[in-house]
């Protein structure tokens, strides 16, 4: 009988693949029309090919590997959502950061990586062209591929805390920690996000393993994460910097408050040199790049999925009067009174359970969680990406569950590991009833 089942499922499917690939002109079309000029309007087979050799390369790579959950995430990821669902997607939404990117990319004069981001994105991705070819949809599985290498190495340091916190971990934690709809998603495309995550993922690892160990290849790692994420969204340079010295503030004495008050000036110093590199030199210069990087995602109060007006931040005290309200709109919106189409739909089922999994293990356990070291490193992370993104995620809700996605991960891990300590007490209490 289960076989049978097997077979019924397994001919639906090539059916489906059948009659996408029948009707991959018109799922492609608006990939094509913005895209290219008309010599490349007839490559889209060829193009999907290419995707799909790419996927198989990198599935025959993780055929080696012993953990076949990864190897099942993978055909998930790779080819159900980058190469079949995001064709309905791309046919729905034009215009797309991702046209622009491959269109560069394909440009073999374009290779200096010393521009914006966006210009960085296209330039990486023009020398990725030489391992997959002149394909969209090649370049889309291998910037997947990447935005799941920064989720694998995320889900290490998870498993890394989970062992020194002697706590069993649940194999079935993988499949919610990788396909999370917005880290499945927005870790799929072709563009920053895989990239930045697969940096913050990079650091991430490195710094967890130094609390215990300070080793120069972790080092490494740190600065090379450093580094190279300045290259995608240069701000986030400023963020892992920012978590690591709120990760070793703890002004619970004196003394600590005395080393506070003398690193802080020097942080500072750091700090405003970097923003010198971007054209700004002072903080509240910031605070008007903020007000404008707001504004231009609001689509200045249109109907771009604003959810909150564009307030200009002129100094400390507009920030705090703007932080501290909107600090849930950037994690947990939308909800489902800001249902508007079938994504924000999506978006805010995931909104709803995301909050209820971070009211029911980090908001009671929330004590239990800052005294672990490894995960008050998360929560600091999560403090410094709120620092700017609080700012600029809520005048966008749709742009938002896309920015929530570089800390949607540290969620995950403060969720999976409160949850596993919650399952510990509870045992204990009914041991020692029981005694």
């Amino acid at each position: 009988m289960k076989d049978k089942r097997m077979i019924v499922i397994a001919l639906l499917l090539f059916i489906a693949f059948f009659e996408i690939l029948v009707n991959l002109e018109s799922l492609s079309r608006s990939v094509f029309e913005v895209r290219w000029v008309e010599k490349y309007s007839n490559t889209y087979y060829y193009e999907f090919f290419l995707g799909i050799l790419t996927f198989i390369s990198i599935t025959i790579i993780l055929l080696f590997t012993k953990n076949k959950n990864l190897l099942n995430i993978w055909v998930i990821k790779g080819f159900a959502v980058t190469l079949i669902f995001m064709l309905f997607y791309e046919m729905k939404y034009r215009g797309m950061d991702t046209y622009f990117y491959a269109m560069r990319a394909f440009v073999r004069h374009f290779p200096a990586i010393d521009g914006t981001g966006t210009q960085n994105i296209a330039s990486i991705n023009s020398y990725f062209t030489y391992l997959v070819g002149d394909s969209y949809y090649s370049l889309k599985v291998l910037n997947a591929f990447i935005g799941f290498l920064g989720v694998f190495l995320l889900y290490k340091t998870y498993e890394y805390i989970m062992k020194k916190s002697n706590l069993k971990i649940d194999n079935r934690f993988i499949y919610i920690f990788f396909l999370f709809p917005t880290v499945l998603f927005w870790s799929s495309i072709l563009g920053k996000d895989p990239l930045n995550l697969f940096f913050i993922g990079l650091f991430s690892y490195a710094f967890i393993h130094i609390i215990d160990n300070i080793k120069l290849k972790y080092i490494l790692m740190m600065i090379i994460a450093i580094w190279w994420v300045s290259y995608i969204r240069s701000w986030w340079s400023v963020i892992m910097m920012t978590s690591i010295f709120v990760y070793y503030i703890k002004i619970n004495s004196v003394k600590n408050f005395i080393i506070f008050l003398m690193v802080f000036p020097i942080f500072s110093l750091i700090a405003l040199q970097f923003l010198k590199t971007q054209g700004l030199s002072s903080f509240d210069e910031v605070f008007l790049k903020m007000t404008e990087t707001s504004a231009a995602l609001s689509g200045t109060g249109t109907s771009l999925g604003s959810s909150v007006g564009v307030h200009a931040i002129r100094g400390i005290g507009d920030y705090l009067l703007y932080y501290i309200p909107n600090l849930f709109t950037s994690l947990y919106r939308p909800m489902p009174w800001d249902i508007r189409n079938p994504f924000t739909a999506m978006a805010a089922v995931e909104n709803i359970i995301l909050f209820y999994l971070s009211y029911k293990y980090i908001f009671k356990n929330w004590k239990d969680i800052y005294n672990n070291r490894y995960l008050r490193f998360y929560i600091s992370l999560i403090f410094a990406w709120s620092l700017l993104y609080v700012i600029i995620s809520p005048t966008n809700l749709g742009i938002a569950v896309r920015f929530k996605l570089q800390v949607l991960p540290a969620m995950l891990i403060l969720i999976g590991v409160a949850m596993a300590m919650q399952e510990d007490k509870e045992k204990a209490d009914k041991s020692d009833i029981k005694l």
